[in-house]
C-alpha cells in the first residue's frame, strides 16, 4: 500500500474517524508528518472523546518534526488527557514527563493497572526515560499477563512490545530478541499485513543483530507490500553497504530520494558511498544539495557544513554552520559539543569575527 493510497482512502472516508485514525496512525509511522497531522486532527474533530491514544500519535507527529515543536506535541497529549482521562494516554504520557515526583507517581499507579496491554504501553515510555531495568521488568510480567494464549489473540499492543524489546538489547545484550521478537512480529505481519511498523520493527532487530542478509530478505518483503517506503530502502542500502555492495546501495538510495527528495539522510549516506568511490565531485552535489532540498533540518545542514569543512571550502561550512546551528534543537546541539569539526568550525568563525572587527 503507498501513500497516495493513504491519502486517497483518507479522502473517501473523510467522515468515518475510525478509518481516519488508523490511516493517519500508519502515515505517522511512515514519517508522513504534516499528512497524519492533518488526519488524525480530523479524526479526534471528529470523535474526541473515542480514540485516546490518537492523541499520542498525534503528539509524535509534532515531536518527529523538523518543522513543529516539541511544545506542540505535549499539548497534544495535554488536550487528550483533559479530554479522555485514559490511563492508556497516561501511560503515553510517562514518556515526556520531565518532573521526578509526578512520573514516579504515574507510574506507581499505572504499573498497579490490570490490564497487561497498558502496561506494556507503560514499559515502552520507560524506555523513553532511560529506565531501562524498569522497562524491561514492566514487559516482563505485562507479556506474562496476557496469557500463554497470546499469541492466537495477537493484541495490537504487541507491536509496542517488540519495538521496546530491540531498543532494549542495546542496554541489555544478553536479550535474545531473535528468539523473543522475530516470531511475534511474523505473526503480526500475517495478521496485520498493512501495518508498517511490525515490519519495520523486524528490520531493525536484524540490523540490531547484525544480519546484514535477512536486513535484506526483510526489506524485500517489506517493500512488496510497500514499494515506495524509502525508510526501508535506505535499510536496505545500508546492508548492501555493508556486504560490500556499494553500486547496490546507490540504486536503492536514488530511488528513495527520488520518492522523497527532501530524505536528507538518504543524500548523506550516497555522498559518502561516492566518496569511498573516488567520485567527490559527486559526494559533493548531493551534500550540498541538503540544505535546500530540506530546510528545516538544522541536523543535515550543520553535516553539510562539517563535510565543507572537512574538504576545503571554509567560507561554505561557515555558511551552512550559521544557517543550521541555530535552529537545532537543545538536545541536538548538545550531540554535535564534542564534534571534533564543529569545534574547529567555531574556532574559525571567532577568527573570522575577529578579522572583521579588527578592519
Amino acid at each position: 500500500m503507498t501513500i497516495q493510497d493513504l491519502l486517497k482512502k483518507a479522502d473517501s472516508h473523510w467522515d468515518d474517524a475510525d478509518v481516519l485514525i488508523d490511516i493517519g496512525t500508519e502515515l505517522e509511522s511512515r514519517t508522513r508528518l504534516p499528512e497524519a497531522r492533518r488526519i488524525l486532527e480530523r479524526a479526534l474533530g471528529l470523535a474526541p472523546k473515542d480514540f485516546p491514544e490518537a492523541y499520542a500519535t498525534l503528539a509524535f507527529t509534532h515531536f518527529r518534526d523538523n518543522a513543529s515543536t516539541a511544545e506542540k506535541g505535549e499539548m497534544a497529549l495535554i488536550q487528550g488527557l483533559e479530554i479522555t482521562d485514559s490511563d492508556y494516554l497516561k501511560a503515553w504520557y510517562v514518556a515526556f514527563i520531565d518532573d521526578p515526583p509526578a512520573r514516579d507517581y504515574f507510574i506507581e499507579y499505572l504499573g498497579n493497572h490490570a490490564d497487561p496491554r497498558l502496561r506494556i504501553i507503560l514499559g515502552h515510555a520507560l524506555l523513553w526515560q532511560g529506565m531501562h531495568d524498569e522497562s524491561q521488568r514492566v514487559l516482563s510480567e505485562a507479556i506474562k499477563g496476557l496469557g500463554p494464549e497470546y499469541m492466537d489473540i495477537l493484541p495490537k499492543e504487541l507491536t509496542v512490545y517488540c519495538s521496546s524489546l530491540v531498543w532494549l538489547k542495546g542496554a541489555k545484550p544478553d536479550l535474545d530478541i531473535e528468539q523473543r521478537v522475530i516470531p511475534i512480529l511474523l505473526a503480526l505481519q500475517e495478521r496485520y499485513p498493512y501495518v508498517y511498523m511490525n515490519h519495520a520493527s523486524e528490520i531493525t532487530a536484524w540490523q540490531v543483530l547484525k544480519n546484514w542478509n535477512n536486513v535484506i530478505d526483510a526489506c524485500k518483503k517489506t517493500l512488496a507490500k510497500f514499494p515506495d517506503e524509502e525508510t526501508t530502502m535506505l535499510a536496505m542500502a545500508l546492508a548492501y553497504d555493508k556486504l560490500g555492495k556499494p553500486h547496490h546501495a546507490l540504486h536503492l538510495l536514488a530511488k528513495a530520494i527520488g520518492i522523497k527528495p527532501s530524505f536528507a539522510r538518504a543524500r548523506m549516506v550516497s555522498s559518502r558511498i561516492l566518496e569511498s568511490l573516488g567520485e567527490l565531485e559527486l559526494s559533493k552535489e548531493l551534500i550540498y544539495q541538503i540544505p535546500e532540498a530540506n530546510p528545516q533540518y538544522a541536523v543535515g545542514i550543520v553535516h553539510t557544513a562539517i563535510w565543507a569543512f572537512e574538504h576545503g571550502d571554509k567560507q561554505s561550512a561557515l555558511e551552512f554552520y550559521r544557517r543550521g546551528y541555530a535552529d537545532l534543537k537543545p538536545f541536538e546541539k548538545s550531540q554535535f559539543e564534542s564534534h571534533p569539526i564543529v569545534k574547529q568550525i567555531t574556532e574559525e568563525q571567532k577568527s573570522t569575527i575577529l578579522l572583521n572587527v579588527l578592519q
